[in-house]
């Protein structure tokens, strides 16, 4: 479907107008022809900063105004550079004594229009000098060169904390151009953007692949790769990066990294990226000094994301993390001495140097039945998904497969010993497991466990368990949660976890199907949810019907609707 934009306008114009409001009262807006520029720049700046290019690659040029930054940016439409009145009026709105920096991306629109704005400043008596940045290892360097991509936004905060000391135009035109040779970008997609207005993406990418280099105004790659793991996929890019500027990291001091979103993915996904390049360039030897992800240099809604390495001068780390007043300028620090990148998955797998983690050696001893158990959630964690995408929040499978991992670290190795079974349960669902349907699984499988062990019957553990989760939770029957299972047993009439409480747990479970649900996030849904039964429901039967066939009992035919409930 069409992406938000509005037919009587620009979107340039509308993000222009939009990002001035946004940096309040340090920029101010041009209607005719567009820009914005800085209100309140550095006293101490001499040489007026300006840049700009097509929209679509928001918050750059824009949200990179004000003190410690630009001091103007002029907007093309979509992927389209300014024209050269844009940029010549806008340099002349800002020039200083010192004269008018362009930070330009090497796109060849962008050169003409910058380089015409030049002539006309030239002839009104203005100085410029130009910075082109063409960081992209995504094209070839021919006739045309590499095109400009994340880089400039290090270009760009780079030269606005040194302009704000002072430097004149020579000096920052050489700080500029030495900063672009020593730095290098590559960039990565699974999905095209759309471009404003269209009900279709921009081009085809086949499932399973990724568009390996590609640019920021929308072009497909050279090549299309099968797409490998992350970790995999970083350790090319970083590889390549490497190879690009092996002589000037070999003298530098230390890399800077930075990750940038290409608009359609999440912080998280960009986070993870950002440490598993680190740990490319650990596993490299490569020091890194500086690290920062999030969404500078974006190509509207593309799903992809550029990693960008800048083999680093030691005096440069001062304006690379030096304080701005601009909107949207990534504010970096130093990676604290001493950092260890890995020291997460070190301690994930419970130490590098030891023979084996500890889930393996836990599930080397784990009762067959415990496998078993695990590896039934694990099969089940898409669909149980799927279900909770429709009347929750999507993650209920993936919860409950991942306690129910959990549990190996916590087998007891007494074999065929179900009381030790169902503990180990309770303890991988409660102390391992966050959100809501993990802790509750995990109470009601310590009353379930607590009842083997002292020999009474499961069923009676179930009562237990039901009360103990309207305790804690405050679901009641008739709420579309596990209680509803939980309660079909206890109410059931049987005396034991037979098939025929089983039974009972998935006619529990069935029934949420028509109950609007007054508990979790699934109550936000109101009727929508009608139709759907209720995810965790549907694992608590499961759960259960698992137990009682580990207590001999015969529940192939439960077992049978209950997979074609969940699908």
């Amino acid at each position: 479907m069409p992406a938000f934009y509005s037919d009587s306008a620009s979107p340039s114009f509308y993000a222009l107008t939009a990002i001035a409001a946004t940096a309040g009262d340090t920029v101010v807006l041009s209607r005719d022809p567009y820009f914005v520029s800085a209100t309140q720049p550095s006293p101490e700046r001499t040489v007026a900063l300006v840049s700009g290019g097509g929209a679509g690659h928001e918050p750059m040029h824009a949200g990179f105004v004000g003190r410690g930054g630009l001091d103007a940016a002029v907007p093309g439409e979509v992927f389209t550079s300014p024209h050269s009145r844009q940029i010549f009026e806008a340099s002349r709105a800002v020039a200083k004594s010192g004269g008018v920096l362009h930070i330009v991306k090497n796109y060849t629109g962008d050169c003409i229009n910058f380089n015409i704005a030049a002539e006309r400043l030239s002839a009104k008596g203005i100085e410029s000098a130009q910075v082109l940045v063409d960081d992209d290892l995504g094209t070839d360097s021919g006739a045309v060169g590499r095109r400009g991509i994340a880089g400039t936004t290090l270009v760009e905060k780079v030269l606005g904390a040194a302009a704000d000391q002072g430097l004149g135009l020579a000096e920052l035109k050489e700080l500029g151009d030495a900063l672009v040779a020593a730095t290098r970008s590559l960039s990565v997609a699974r999905r095209a953007h759309t471009s404003p207005g269209a009900d279709h993406l921009a081009f085809d990418v086949e499932e399973c692949t990724l568009e390996y280099g590609v640019g920021i105004h929308g072009e497909s790659a050279k090549e299309t790769i099968a797409q490998p793991t992350l970790e995999e996929l970083t350790q090319r890019m970083i590889s390549e990066l490497r190879e690009a500027l092996a002589e000037k990291l070999e003298a530098s001091a230390g890399a800077l990294l930075f990750v940038n979103g290409l608009g359609g993915l999440a912080p998280l996904e960009l986070l993870h990226v950002q440490t598993a390049a680190h740990e490319a360039l650990a596993d490299a030897g490569v020091n890194v000094r500086v690290a920062f992800s999030g969404n500078y240099t974006t190509a509207l809604d593309m799903a992809g994301f550029s990693i960008t390495l800048t083999a680093l001068e030691e005096e440069w780390l001062e304006y690379v993390c030096a304080p701005h007043e601009t909107a949207a300028l990534p504010t970096p620090r130093l990676v604290p001495e001493g950092f260890d990148v890995h020291a997460g998955r070190v301690a994930e797998n419970g130490g590098e140097d030891a023979a084996e983690d500890e889930a393996s050696a836990g599930a080397k001893q784990a009762s067959d039945w415990l496998s078993t158990f695990v590896e039934t959630f694990e099969s089940s964690r898409a669909a149980l998904d799927e279900i909770d995408q429709k009347a929750g929040d999507g993650d209920v499978g993936t919860n409950l497969a991942n306690a129910a991992k959990a549990t190996l670290t916590r087998a007891s190795g007494k074999g065929a010993d179900l009381a030790a079974d169902l503990n180990s349960i309770a303890e991988g669902f409660l102390n391992d497991t966050g959100g809501s349907s993990g802790p509750l699984f995990g109470l009601a499988f310590q009353e379930i466990a607590a009842a083997a062990k002292n020999g009474t019957s499961l069923v009676e553990g179930v009562k237990e368990a039901r009360a103990a989760v309207t305790r804690v939770g405050g679901a009641e029957p008739g709420d579309r949660t596990i209680v509803d299972v939980l309660e079909a047993v206890a109410t059931s009439g049987a005396e034991k976890l037979d098939a025929a409480a089983i039974g009972a747990a998935i006619d529990g479970a069935e029934s949420t199907k028509e109950m609007s649900s007054g508990r979790g996030r699934s109550s936000y849904l109101g009727d929508r949810v009608l139709g759907t039964p209720d995810p965790g429901a549907l694992g608590m039967a499961l759960a259960l019907a698992l137990v009682a066939e580990a207590g001999g009992a015969d529940v192939a035919a439960e077992r049978e609707r209950l997979a074609s409930l969940i699908g």
